[in-house]
């Protein structure tokens, strides 16, 4: 009840960013239309491609920003007030990124509805009702794999004055691994295995596959295990990066 009184409490708080919110939302909108017109431009335009991109369209709403808190938390020494909370760090942090994630991936559902549905756009879902709750577990799954990763950037901070290297270099490898420029399965199949050995295409790319219905049953637990395994290991990172960082961490005049 009390992670719930938390959770209801940030959700409030994204409200006074609105134009904010608007802001972030064009930026996930924008990247998969764009790839989308390049793809029709050359010839790609079937079900499935256009499916695809505008999946994207959700997906990119729960792209995950909680690194950025990493000046103000830990180099500023806002650090200090989490402290003395009588929650961790990591839910205090994971419910305030939430509401912004459901508000942004709800934004893109509607967008993703009225943009089917207006220019009669041909679709590839999974609308079974068991489908569509396969995918639903792979993308909550996915998204807390990622939500970990860009925890443990943040905590980079402990030893470094700048991570924005880190930073930019994390979101580059995600939008290029996730598959958010061209999809995995158009890669060859060299590069595609590479890829599949990251956790990045468990964070977006498998749950859209799902919500497409290109997972088959015994794929899916196959990727289940997968991204539960890179949870397990990022969340045994997470604790050892907090359990040494939190000691050099300073917080001069708070």
């Amino acid at each position: 009840m009390r992670y719930l009184r938390i959770f209801l409490l940030f959700f409030e708080h994204v409200y006074q960013y609105r134009s904010r919110i608007f802001v972030w939302f064009l930026v996930s909108l924008l990247h998969p239309l764009v790839y989308l017109l390049f793809w029709s431009g050359r010839g790609v335009n079937t079900p499935g491609i256009i499916t695809y991109y505008l999946l994207f369209i959700i997906a990119g709403g729960f792209f995950v920003h909680v690194e950025e808190d990493a000046r103000p938390d830990i180099l500023e020494g806002q650090l200090t007030m989490y402290l003395m909370k009588p929650f961790s760090y990591l839910h205090l942090k994971f419910f305030s990124e939430l509401p912004w994630r459901m508000i942004q991936g709800s934004m893109g559902l509607i967008v993703f509805s009225c943009i089917t549905i207006i220019f009669g756009l041909p679709v590839q879902i999974a609308w079974s009702p068991y489908g569509i709750l396969l995918a639903i577990v792979l993308a909550v799954f996915g998204y807390c794999v990622m939500f970990m990763f860009k925890m443990i950037i943040l905590l980079i901070a402990f030893w470094t004055t700048d991570i924005s290297g880190f930073q930019q270099l994390s979101e580059m490898i995600i939008i290029i691994c996730a598959g958010f420029i061209i999809p995995i399965y158009a890669l060859s199949d060299v590069v595609r295995q590479v890829i599949y050995l990251t956790p990045f295409p468990y964070m977006i790319y498998f749950p859209i596959m799902a919500f497409m219905g290109k997972v088959s049953l015994s794929d899916y637990w196959s990727i289940l295990t997968v991204q539960i395994t890179w949870l397990v290991l990022f969340c045994g990172l997470y604790k050892f990066l907090w359990h040494h960082g939190i000691r050099k961490f300073t917080a001069v005049g708070i």
